[in-house]
């Protein structure tokens, strides 16, 4: 045997190994490539998500705090017949809500006919159960004519 096939062997054998570890590191670059892209996607199905119930429940919140006569009132509806998405309404004097300094005025005056309209939106997705919220308030003859 020549001292060249020895060497042409052994280069072989060389090429070999640098192939095998091109593959590994390649493989390991995609692996993360694709986890990376998943979480993106994921995230961005949280706020497209969060988004569209930010604007459900803003419009409920605004279909309540713009009636013409507001009272103190609790209910609880599903808010279309194809989608999960339970709306709970909590209208109550803001003094029930807060803390008595908090709706004074400057002049050290409590703010009257204040009431605290709360929309809470409750849907099941992603086998489990979330909940957002929305509030207000709203002095009680703003409406009125």
């Amino acid at each position: 045997m020549k001292k060249g096939d020895f060497r042409a062997r052994k280069r072989k054998g060389f090429i070999l190994m640098e192939v095998m570890i091109a593959l590994t590191v390649f493989s390991m670059v995609g692996v993360s490539y694709m986890v990376a892209l998943n979480d993106i996607a994921e995230i961005l199905r949280e706020m497209r998500r969060d988004a569209k119930m930010g604007r459900i429940l803003q419009s409920e919140l605004m279909k309540y705090a713009t009636l013409p006569e507001i009272e103190e009132m609790e209910e609880s509806y599903p808010l279309e017949e194809k989608t999960d998405l339970e709306i709970q309404v909590i209208i109550q004097p803001l003094e029930d809500v807060v803390e008595e300094q908090r709706i004074t005025t400057e002049k050290g005056r409590v703010m009257q006919q204040m009431f605290h309209v709360q929309v809470i939106g409750t849907w099941y997705e992603d086998l489990i159960y979330h909940e957002r919220t929305a509030e207000t308030w709203r002095y009680a003859r703003l409406y009125q004519q």
